[in-house]
């Protein structure tokens, strides 16, 4: 089973968000499946692009350990 990740357009009443999400393929090439949980979404492509970037910056600085953040301070 091969993966990759693809925008999938959710529809939502009149309207449509966009997530990027894990997408499944079977052995024919053809898209079976995907992750539940999107790891990146916006109401447009530019937001997903703008998101994407600032995930990149994040390379750039310091990690942080969770065991820093007191339970309360975790969302």
């Amino acid at each position: 089973m091969t993966w990759n990740y693809r925008i999938i357009a959710h529809k939502d009443g009149d309207s449509y968000y966009y997530e990027i999400h894990e997408v499944y393929y079977d052995k024919t090439g053809k898209p079976d499946g995907y992750t539940k949980n999107a790891t990146v979404g916006s109401e447009s492509i530019e937001g997903i692009e703008w998101s994407l970037e600032k995930m990149k910056e994040c390379l750039s600085k310091p990690i942080l350990s969770a065991e820093n953040f007191p339970d309360e301070f975790i969302i």
